[in-house]
């Protein structure tokens, strides 16, 4: 077994060292699909684990000997960001079979939200809507502007609790961290970075409209830019989808 534990949470090496049959005891399913994310609590305390399905063989060796595995990658990503941007990370473990890498484990702080992005998007009833919309701009802007690039800034991916900040009503956390990218962020990077949260032209128009502002340039020099990298992303997505019989 091959870990590395957040100093802050040290004392957490038993929950750590014995991860996986603390994790085949939680009944507390988040996800449940190519990976599997639960809640575990110990003494007292939740935690998301997030088990990676074993890779292929080819990417076994890979993520064992020429590149970081997923789980790693999550870990020292989530530490480069700080957990003001996403849940604090405790630690990430590597078990391997034969040489090659096996199982992995990501594990951070359970994050109580109350909306992912998805779900506002969805709800347009929902009281203060509007106002999650603008500083959902504003939180990506503040993501561009540390030149943080997330590669998979979809719809779920994107959590949302009520604060009481004095400067914001809403807090946000990106997670889903093992594809990120770091580096000085142009205009076509900054609007393709919205493609994916499967916003309608109408909040598209809300979300852009803020960004905007925060960019200090006109709505209408990236509105249509932002919809036509999202429509662009969508059909090549419906595509792939179609050649692979999806």
């Amino acid at each position: 077994m091959i870990y590395e534990i957040n100093p802050k949470y040290k004392n957490l090496k038993l929950f750590i060292e014995n991860i996986e049959s603390y994790f085949q005891e939680s009944s507390h399913v988040l996800y449940d699909q190519r990976n599997v994310i639960r809640v575990v609590n110990f003494e007292g305390e939740n935690y998301v684990v997030k088990a990676f399905k074993v890779p292929n063989l080819v990417n076994r060796f890979a993520y064992r000997y020429l590149r970081p595995s997923k789980a790693k990658r999550s870990y020292q990503y989530s530490l480069k960001i700080g957990a003001e941007l996403s849940p604090e990370p405790i630690a990430y473990i590597e078990q391997n079979k034969n040489a090659l890498l096996a199982t992995s484990y990501y594990i951070s702080k359970y994050f109580q939200y109350d909306h992912t992005i998805h779900e506002v998007l969805i709800n347009k009833e929902l009281k203060n809507r509007l106002k999650i919309l603008e500083e959902f701009a504003d939180f990506t802007f503040k993501l561009h502007q540390l030149e943080i690039l997330h590669h998979d800034y979809s719809h779920g991916n994107i959590l949302i609790k009520e604060s009481n900040k004095v400067d914001s009503n809403f807090e946000f956390k990106i997670i889903d961290l093992n594809r990120m990218e770091f580096k000085l962020l142009h205009l076509k990077s900054r609007l393709e970075n919205f493609s994916r949260i499967k916003a309608d032209d109408d909040d598209m128009k809300i979300i852009i409209s803020q960004y905007a502002k925060r960019m200090n340039m006109n709505l209408e020099d990236l509105l249509d830019d932002a919809i036509f990298y999202r429509d662009d992303f969508y059909q090549k997505r419906s595509l792939k989808h179609k050649l692979r019989g999806k």
